[in-house]
């Protein structure tokens, strides 16, 4: 990248990175289209969990909602959503 982010060591906490927000929308709502009303349109809501460091955010995509654990630091934050984003499967079907 041209932000010198490593395709495996993505930051959220980077600016530049443009890696992040397609893959990250995906995560929030399961799909990769843009609302027909627009980015505007979508309204996410983020809850805290009372779940420990050691637990991923979870998508719930059907109602646009993220269950945060209550990280230390943004880099335990950063590294835990891009191991999730990471391994979301989605649902395809093929």
């Amino acid at each position: 990248f041209a932000c010198g982010c490593s395709p495996g060591g993505r930051s959220l906490t980077c600016p530049r990175c443009p890696a992040f927000p397609v893959p990250l929308a995906v995560f929030l709502t399961g799909s990769d289209r843009i609302p027909i009303y627009g980015m505007s349109s979508l309204r996410i809501i983020i809850q805290s969990t009372p779940s420990g460091e050691q637990y991923l955010p979870v998508a719930h995509t059907c109602y646009n909602l993220l269950d945060l654990p209550k990280y230390s630091s943004k880099e335990i934050l950063s590294a835990r959503l891009v191991q999730a984003i990471d391994h979301y499967e989605g649902f395809s079907l093929a």
